[in-house]
């Protein structure tokens, strides 16, 4: 039989005692007392990781091998080494089961008797309870330690060494030259020259002096924290944030996208100030807060004198950054003339180590083409409606056979709870035992979970087709409110009605992808639907548009995206 070990510490504390060595050497005795076949590639490990997740390397290997057929055989010190919770340890017996392969665990052994069932289900509460409560006194202890004055930031800022506890010493911050040096001469850039960041960015770039990390250019975002960090004004704060998620999370990273990973401030008073050596005097450092004010005030960003139509709007197709506004002054031989440029551009800014090739974008051009395309649509509701009759028809010719399906749905599921509850019957009349009482319930349970995902996927269709009626009838509505402010508007009020209308405008070399945003009345029709605040239309499909305009010199070609769902107030998108 081909054997598989498995073995995981949580923490590096645990990892330098070699917890880890001592599970292997267990399982290691059980494998040579049964003469069985190990392969040293059959042997996964995870130091440092918690079992509060299922994303570990050697956990990962792991199922890879059982999934390849290549382990028939797990062994494992206990259920909680596995996971620490107890819904990640049935997923994985669960798969592993469905593999044909076996679990053993040394210290708690569990087979499928429902008496061996229930202790698994208790252990893996106990584990779960028992994390909470360490978590919770871990947090308490080192808000304890940062009252006592020991350093918990972990990472020792640029211009600091990290000096651990010893004995009665406290974990504490010691400068380090050669690092504080640079950081006086950034505020020294920052306060006596003036400097900006990407200025400081440009000269900390011809060298001699690298990052910590060795990468080269310097992050704009690395250098804005050296001179915001109260730290280097003698100060360090604990407790400083709260940690929420995130509420527009970027791109989905895996299993925890949602978690706690954004940084909010806490009130001021619930922070704890710890003393740490002074690399600059606090009257340096109040002038260099004021320093980077006074230069976030004179950002390009916070431009008064050019204003941009599409200002917020633009993302470029090539390398995905924002796109902004930048005006040439005239010249002798040449008027003033205003672009669209991609971020990625500024390779300092961006720390990229090339540029993006994308070219300018002339602002008429693309403001024109824009701006016509949209009071096109919104003075002809006609195009937008096309979108919906189709799901209107779809809606109208399938209510018969939904009324059907649904009254099909129900029966099955008021069989299933007949039959289960006629189980339940048998086994008080000791017609059944214990453990056909459970495998036939859970066959039942199976049953009744799979028609209610179909019931469910039902009525959101049926939702659907409900929101895609009341999206027809409010189209016309928002065109006619609007349209009649599209020949007379100023730029402020195309402004308003392009961020109204306009989700992203795509801009690619050839092509132009506009995704449409069409606000809906707050109401549903006739006053008796439910109140949808701020209800707003967004694009599913891809249709071709041609933008004309009436340049002949235009290098566009334009395709507008529509999106045919509603989106309530406060919804994440």
């Amino acid at each position: 039989m081909r054997i598989a070990l498995y073995a995981r510490v949580s923490t590096e504390r645990q990892e330098r005692q070699q917890t880890i060595d001592s599970q292997f050497t267990t399982l290691r005795a059980w494998v040579a007392a049964g003469d069985h076949h190990l392969a040293e590639a059959h042997i996964f490990r995870d130091e440092g990781y918690s079992g509060a997740r299922l994303d570990r390397p050697g956990l990962d290997g792991l199922r890879d091998a059982v999934r390849d057929g290549a382990v028939e055989h797990i062994v494992v010190l206990s259920p909680d080494r596995l996971a620490r919770r107890y819904a990640y340890q049935v997923l994985l017996l669960e798969e592993f089961r469905r593999a044909g392969c076996q679990v053993t665990f040394l210290q708690h052994p569990i087979s499928d008797d429902p008496n061996d069932q229930l202790l698994l289900q208790i252990q893996g509460a106990i584990a779960e309870y028992e994390r909470a409560v360490l978590g919770e006194r871990f947090r308490r202890g080192k808000l304890q330690k940062a009252r006592d004055g020991h350093y918990l930031g972990g990472r020792a800022p640029y211009g600091y060494r990290y000096v651990p506890r010893h004995e009665a010493v406290p974990g504490h911050l010691v400068i380090d030259d050669a690092e504080a040096e640079l950081v006086r001469l950034l505020y020294g850039w920052l306060v006596d020259e003036q400097m900006t960041i990407r200025q400081i960015l440009k000269q900390l770039n011809h060298g001699p002096h690298y990052p910590r990390s060795g990468r080269h250019p310097w992050s704009p975002t690395v250098v804005h924290h050296i001179l915001a960090d109260p730290v280097y004004a003698g100060i360090a704060y604990a407790n400083r944030y709260n940690f929420v998620p995130p509420k527009k999370p970027r791109r989905n990273r895996g299993p925890h996208s949602h978690e706690a990973s954004c940084r909010q401030l806490k009130p001021r008073e619930q922070w704890i100030a710890i003393s740490v050596p002074a690399l600059v005097d606090p009257d340096l450092w109040d002038r260099a807060k004021a320093q980077l004010a006074r230069n976030a005030s004179l950002s390009f960003r916070n431009n008064s004198k050019y204003s941009y139509l599409l200002r917020c709007l633009l993302t470029c197709k090539i390398c995905g950054l924002a796109m902004f506004g930048r005006t040439y002054p005239a010249r002798a031989d040449q008027p003033e003339r205003r672009y669209y440029q991609c971020h990625g551009k500024d390779c300092i800014m961006t720390a990229r180590p090339t540029a993006c090739p994308s070219r300018n974008v002339k602002a008429e051009e693309i403001e024109t083409a824009v701006w016509d395309h949209v009071a096109g649509l919104l003075s002809n509701p006609d195009r937008l409606v096309a979108q919906f009759e189709h799901l209107a028809a779809t809606a109208e010719a399938g209510t018969t056979r939904d009324r059907a399906a649904d009254q099909q749905l129900r029966t099955r599921l008021d069989r299933i709870a007949r039959a289960d509850k006629r189980l339940l019957d048998a086994y008080e009349a000791d017609a059944i035992n214990l453990a056909e009482l459970s495998q036939r319930r859970h066959h039942l349970a199976e049953q009744r979970r799979g028609l209610e995902r179909q019931q469910q996927e039902r009525d959101r269709l049926r939702q659907q087709r409900v929101q895609a009626e009341v999206v027809r009838t409010n189209l016309t509505a928002f065109c006619s409110r609007i349209s009649t402010r599209l020949d007379e508007a100023t730029l402020f009020e195309k402004q308003a009605i392009l961020q109204l209308v306009i989700e992203r405008i795509i801009v690619g070399e050839d092509s132009l992808e506009i995704r449409h945003v069409i606000p809906l009345s707050a109401n549903q029709p006739g006053g008796d639907g439910p109140h949808i605040a701020d209800a707003q239309l967004r694009s599913d499909r891809v249709h071709d548009a041609d933008l004309h305009q009436g340049g002949a010199g235009s290098r566009f070609r334009r395709r507008s995206r529509w999106n045919s769902r509603r989106r309530v107030a406060g919804t994440q998108r």
